[in-house]
């Protein structure tokens, strides 16, 4: 009696399985499961035992710095500078910048070179006014700086 009861209940979950194993198969979960494994064991082929050693010390050294990072408040403010970034459109607005000076440079004329072609460039209000803002870039970076 125990017999037939256990193989019934072997005959049950072997049912449950075929029918798992078609449902996998029909919604393509099956291949993505084969193709997951293979990934998986190139991987495991290809690793040596000092690219695990140096991933495992990559994995540690990062733990650390993120460690180090959440304790002394860095990441509190790396995400509010982040966020006013993000809120002021400063990345976007200059990374639409660098893209339109590379193509107004691509089509510009080559620099006449020497005194004259400076003294042409240094007239221009759009070079004063850079080199300005740049001189109050390094002053108020270099003000930064002193108070640490």
């Amino acid at each position: 009696m125990t017999a037939v009861m256990a193989e019934t209940s072997h005959e049950e979950e072997l049912a449950e399985a075929r029918e798992a194993l078609a449902h996998l198969v029909e919604n393509g979960d099956l291949e993505r499961i084969v193709h997951l494994a293979r990934l998986v064991g190139a991987a495991q082929d290809s690793m040596s035992d000092e690219i695990v050693t140096r991933l495992a010390g990559m994995a540690s050294n990062a733990m650390c710095l993120l460690d180090r990072a959440t304790r002394t408040g860095v990441m509190e403010r790396m995400v509010t500078v982040a966020e006013k970034m993000d809120q002021e459109h400063i990345l976007t607005d200059f990374l639409r910048c660098l893209a339109g000076a590379t193509e107004e440079a691509a089509h510009a004329p080559l620099p006449k070179g020497g005194l004259t072609g400076l003294w042409e460039l240094i007239k221009q209000p759009e070079t004063q006014q850079t080199i300005q803002f740049l001189m109050l870039l390094g002053k108020h970076f270099r003000s930064c700086r002193l108070k640490h």
